[in-house]
Order: structure tokens, then sequence, then C-alpha cells
């Protein structure tokens, strides 16, 4: 188990990288644009502008001229820059629609009334000048930005890693190659690979951090297993995986396209979580540890002592669980078992009412002291994992983390679980908690629960989780 998941423990650093390099690749473009716009507002406001008296008050109101004035219309239109997703993608040609709209909705909709006065004409091609100075600016200022700045989005073969058989491999390296670049790092399957899912998982990983790629491409045939263990792993290490238009990815539904070269590739797989979506949910998270721990901080302290008074041993119960991309960590609950639990492990194991070694619960556990009864019920044993949040281990929302022995079952499809940090609350929970006792379902509900994140489902399952905590429905 140590062999198999010590590849996701090195590649922890590559996603880390991976997202302070698009942090500030997206900072870096939000204040081009910003500057842009201001710069293009205060040259236009110094032009002689022939207008009448009956024009004046709409030409001031067009080209601010004041800072304040300046600061909400650059707020304006970077606001609807960033509405209408133009940090979203890659490809900062492809993004002159988005800025259009941009410029309509915070410059010319606002305008709109205006123009239908006897001077029609003139604000209208005072407007329309504005509005055509700005956008060529904006798309200029972006080509220019793209070519200076390395975006972490971009698929530059310095970054990518080729995965295939030996002679596909060659094939592509002098087809599709860039001489005057570092070439891509390469990893050559075997034809039995990924075989037990030990040597071939931990050399994969190996290469993928060694190499501190970004991105894979699948060169040559692949066997069902093999591709299924390339997508996962990929997604885990944070790494897009591509595959070259051959006839069965032709087959798939909706493959993505990517011109690359001379060669189109199908995007076939992405992280979980990238960009904006990792910095939201930290946000939240952060915002979250700091509110529950000041808010429930006399609840926390009442219930410590409570543990301390009626029981002997420590407050705190530590454990090792498995978290994002299987670093292990030690996760933090207030101890609710008699100080010899874990000695006395073995005399409960039949009473496990999942029925499935991956996950386990005893029901009537005799190690549960009275108090700590109460507090699992009623979840509060939990609220040191606040800390475990803060620390990054841990999310708010998000799969359980489980025990080392229970991911040593894990079948491949079980390791989708690692794809984003451990919850203290998750879609099992807020589903039935205990009353769901099928190990797939519950794999399905947190397979369902990353491919479709966003903030609102979130925010939708903290809210859920109330009620459920306070009925102690399925509690044990």
């Amino acid at each position: 188990m140590l062999v198999r998941l010590g590849g996701r423990q090195r590649v922890l650093a590559l996603q880390r990288r991976r997202f302070w390099r698009e942090l500030g690749f997206a900072a870096a473009m939000l204040a081009a644009d910003a500057l842009t716009v201001a710069v293009v507002f205060v040259v236009l406001a110094r032009l002689p502008i022939p207008v009448r008296l009956a024009q004046l008050d709409y030409v001031t109101g067009l080209l601010p001229s004041t800072p304040p004035a300046l600061l909400r219309r650059v707020t304006s239109l970077v606001f609807c820059l960033a509405a209408t997703r133009s940090y979203s993608t890659s490809g900062m040609g492809s993004q002159s629609g988005r800025i259009g709209l941009a410029i309509v909705l915070g410059l010319v909709l606002p305008r709109w009334p205006e123009l239908w006065t006897a001077e029609i004409v003139a604000r209208g091609l005072l407007l329309g000048g504005v509005v055509v100075t700005l956008f060529l600016a904006l798309v200029a200022q972006r080509n220019r930005m793209a070519v200076a700045l390395q975006d972490p989005r971009r698929l530059d073969q310095e970054r990518t890693l080729l995965v295939g058989v030996e002679k596909q491999i060659q094939t592509f390296l002098a087809e599709h190659v860039d001489p005057s670049l570092d070439p891509p790092a390469v990893y050559v399957l075997e034809p039995e690979w990924p075989g037990d899912q030990q040597e071939g998982w931990h050399t994969l990983y190996e290469e993928v951090h060694r190499s501190r790629s970004d991105a894979i491409i699948l060169v040559g045939p692949f066997t069902d297993e093999a591709l299924q263990n390339v997508l996962i792993a990929g997604s885990a290490a944070g790494c897009r995986v591509f595959g070259l238009r051959r006839r069965p990815l032709r087959e798939m539904n909706n493959p993505t396209l990517i011109r690359r070269g001379e060669g189109p590739i199908s995007l076939l797989s992405s992280p979980a979580l990238l960009g904006w979506q990792l910095v939201a949910k930290r946000s939240l998270d952060v915002t979250g540890a700091v509110l529950g721990l000041v808010i429930g901080a006399p609840v926390l302290a009442v219930a410590a002592l409570a543990v301390k008074i009626t029981s002997p041993g420590p407050i705190l119960f530590r454990q090792r669980r498995v978290g994002l991309g299987g670093e292990t960590f030690e996760m933090l609950k207030l101890r609710t078992m008699v100080r010899d639990a874990d000695a006395r492990a073995a005399d409960v194991l039949t009473a496990n009412v999942y029925g499935d070694p991956r996950l386990f619960k005893a029901a009537g556990d005799p190690r549960i002291t009275p108090i700590g009864r109460f507090l699992r019920r009623s979840s509060l044993d939990e609220l040191p994992q606040l800390w475990n949040v803060l620390r990054g281990e841990m999310s708010l929302v998000g799969p359980r983390p489980p025990l080392p022995r229970e991911v040593a079952q894990y079948k491949t499809r079980h390791y989708v679980r690692f794809e984003v940090a451990p919850g203290i609350t998750g879609p099992w929970q807020v589903s039935g908690r205990n009353e769901i006792t099928s190990f797939e379902t519950v794999v399905d509900l947190e397979q369902r629960y990353i491919a479709g994140w966003t903030v609102w489902r979130d925010l939708a399952l903290l809210l859920r989780t109330i009620p459920a905590v306070l009925s102690m429905r399925g509690a044990l």
C-alpha cells in the first residue's frame, strides 16, 4: 500500500506549483487588463473632442475625468471581463468575442438610453470610437501578454510527458516536436503495464514529478486497464491527459479537440479542480474554518472539559488518514473511546455494520465512552478537524479520509477519492451517513461530487449538513 501511494505523495508538490502558477498568471492578466482600460480612458479623455454644450455631460460621463470615476469605470469593465469568462481558457486569441461582450455590458448598455437624443449620430460615433479603441487595445494587450507570460494552461512540450509504446513515441517525436525547444519527457509502457498496479503506479508518478510535467499525451495502443490507470493517475497528479486522434478516440462521445503543431489531439481528462476553482474552494475553507473555530470555541471548550473529566486519557484523538493524492496526515478528533481502544480493536471487527472492510463502524461499540457516544451522534467530536482544514490537510466539504488499512484493499476506480482534499462533511454524510452501507455507493456519490464541483454545491452541502447533524440521522 505504501508503494502504491508513494507516487501520489510525490506529485502533491506539482499540484501546488501549478496552482500558484495559475493564480499568478490570472492576477497578471487581470492587472494588465485594468491598466490597459485605465490608459485608454486617460488618453481619450485628453484628446480634443469637438462637442456642443448639449453633449458635454455625455462626454464627461463616457470618459471619466476624475480618479474616483476612472476607478469605477475600470472595476466595472474588469468585473464584466470576469463575468463573461474572459479569463477561463488558455487561448488568448479566442477571447475576442468575450472581450467584446464585456465591453458591451460594461460600457455600451449603461450609455444606451443617452444615445436617443437629437445628437444620436454624434453620440453614436463617439461611443463607437471608444468601444473600438478599447476593444483593439485589450485584444492587442492579451496577445502580447500571452507571448510574454508562460500560460500555465497552454500545452507546451517542455511541460509534457509522452506515455506509450516506444515505436509510436519515436514517431511522434520525429513528426511533432519542435527541435528548437526542450524535448518532452518520455515514459515508455511495457506490454504488461500496470501489472499489479504497484510498480507501474509508482514509476509513473515518479516520472510526472521528476519531469515537472502538467500534461500527458497518450501515444500508441493501450489496454483498457492501462488507459484507465493513466487517466486516474493524470487527474490525481494535476495533469491534463490528451490522446492522439486515432479511431478509438474519434468514437468517444465528446472529445475536446486541441491543435498542437500539425497534429490534432483529444483532451481525455483533466484534474478535478484547477485554477480559480482551487482558489475559491480554499478561500471558502479558510473562511469557514476560522468562523467555525471562533464561534464554536465555547462549545469545543465544554466538550473537551467533559472528555477530560469523564474518562482518563488525552482530550484529542490523533489518527493517520489518507488524504489528497494519497498523502497521509494526522486527523484530529475529540476522544470518544477509552484510552486502550486501539488494543481492543480486534474485539469489534466482526461487529462492522457495513459488512465491507473498506468501511468500518461497529454498532454498540463497547469502547465508546458515555460522553463519547453523545459527541459522535452530535458530530461535535469532529470540531478539531477545523484545524486540519486551516492546515490545508482537509476541506470543509469532500470525501471522508479513509484509514491506510482500508486503502490497501481499494481497486483502481476507488482512487478517485484522492483527487480532492478530504472533507469534514460531504455527499455521503448528508445522504444518510451510516444508513448508506455500500462502499460502491459511497464512491459513486463522491465521484459525482468531484466531477460536478462548484462553490454553490459546497455551500449547499454545508447547509444540508446542519439538519443532518441536528437530527442525528444515521449516526452511531
